[in-house]
């Protein structure tokens, strides 16, 4: 989504030194050049006969019935589906019964199953509240009676943030993770230039993920704090809030858990000059508000957080306005990342391990594949916009369903798909 402009910026001269090994290491600002190792794939609208206003959440859970639950992120609803390409049986689950706020990036904004759904009917959303503005993670309940129909009734306050004086830059990610605890995504508290100073504090809970552990309250809390958050392992990291799990984050609109490897993915918003993909791990410092991707973000007085050294991200892509020499060559240029997932599915071979990330604005597709030490194998542009049979999306979030397969959610009101140009 459209973001605003930075002011100039000075460099911080030991943690450039830091960074500038980091990029000579894996240089993602180069040009990409033709990579045969990803495949060329199109997108076609995958349940033709389904429309959605604003989706941005396409999920599952674990049980037998073989359905999809879409997101639509101002009407605060949320719709199920049968898992069947031809399917026009799209039926309410939820409406949410709180008032949301709906400024472009306020709204119902997340949605996760829990692990044993199966057994205890449990799913949690995450939405932008008013009067005073704040994000609140809740738990509701599927009804008794219908799998298909959730119980509106139900609702437990689980997470409620502190104050949002802007109505950007919320996050509103949420998935469990495989060791069970919720993962939740916040931003840096909005507007532009990190504001508030949140990217590089960790006693607040702005411009981190948090994870907690929604099935064993503590402390009069309706959560408790996992064993190994930093703030309880680590006596360096004793000053995080008990629920921070990393920071440096300016805003991470999607992020996932690739099935196979556990691995946590991400695509961090930039301000006006870098998209980035970071793997986020426990007491992570993705460099955020001193660095924007691999290149320095000074503020007066802004500092690197002393517990925990930047991480640079996997990859990133520069926005338009660029400058061509700090481009060096690359012209895959974009504007709002919109993270994505591994690809674990079966119908598209070549695409095995592959994260697949796209851009909000320009509306491309890109994917990146890693070793196992986070070195970049292959990196590039999976759709080719100047194709006449490729639509020009909008991505406002990615899917899977249990088999792995990826789904794409645009702004058009459609879900799309990925598959092999012929």
């Amino acid at each position: 989504m459209p973001l605003p402009k930075t002011p100039m910026l000075r460099r911080n001269l030991v943690l450039g030194l830091v960074m500038a090994l980091a990029v000579a290491a894996r240089p993602a600002s180069a040009a990409l050049p033709a990579d045969d190792t990803l495949p060329e794939l199109y997108t076609e609208v995958a349940f033709p006969n389904l429309t959605f206003d604003r989706p941005v959440v396409l999920a599952y859970p674990n049980d037998e019935h073989n359905l999809l639950f879409v997101v639509e992120q101002h009407n605060a609803q949320i719709y199920s589906f049968p898992n069947d390409l031809q399917t026009d049986d799209k039926q309410l689950f939820l409406d949410l019964p709180q008032t949301i706020g709906k400024d472009n990036e306020e709204g119902l904004l997340g949605l996760a199953f829990h692990p044993k759904y199966a057994e205890n009917g449990q799913f949690y959303v995450y939405y932008s509240a008013t009067n005073p503005r704040r994000s609140v993670v809740s738990r509701f309940n599927v009804s008794k009676d219908d799998p298909r129909k959730a119980d509106p009734n139900s609702e437990q306050v689980i997470w409620v943030s502190a104050d949002q004086p802007y109505g950007n830059h919320n996050g509103g990610c949420i998935e469990f993770g495989p060791d069970g605890y919720l993962y939740i995504s916040l931003g840096d508290g909005g507007a532009a230039d990190d504001p508030l100073s949140t990217g590089q504090n960790p006693t607040d809970w702005f411009g981190s993920i948090l994870r907690i552990d929604v099935d064993t309250p503590e402390g009069g809390k309706a959560y408790g704090i996992p064993s190994d958050n930093p703030a309880k392992r680590d006596p360096k990291f004793s000053h995080w809030a008990p629920e921070v799990y990393a920071i440096g984050i300016r805003n991470i609109w999607k992020f996932t858990f690739d099935r196979e490897t556990g691995d946590l993915w991400a695509g961090d918003v930039g301000q006006n000059k870098w998209e980035e993909v970071i793997k986020v791990v426990n007491a992570g410092n993705y460099g955020w508000n001193v660095y924007e991707g691999f290149h320095p973000f000074k503020i007066r007085g802004n500092r690197v957080e002393r517990s925990s050294p930047v991480l640079p991200p996997i990859v990133e892509y520069p926005h338009p306005d660029v400058p061509a020499a700090q481009r060096r060559g690359r012209n895959d240029v974009g504007k709002s990342i919109t993270g994505g997932y591994v690809y674990r599915g079966d119908r598209i071979p070549e695409l095995q391990g592959v994260y697949v990330y796209g851009d909000f604005e320009t509306f491309r597709i890109w994917g990146v594949k890693v070793d196992e030490h986070d070195e970049v194998i292959a990196t590039g542009e999976l759709i080719d916009l100047d194709s006449p049979r490729q639509a020009k999306i909008n991505i406002a979030g990615f899917g899977e369903d249990s088999s792995g397969e990826l789904y794409i959610l645009g702004f058009d009101g459609r879900i799309h798909h990925l598959v092999p140009r012929r």
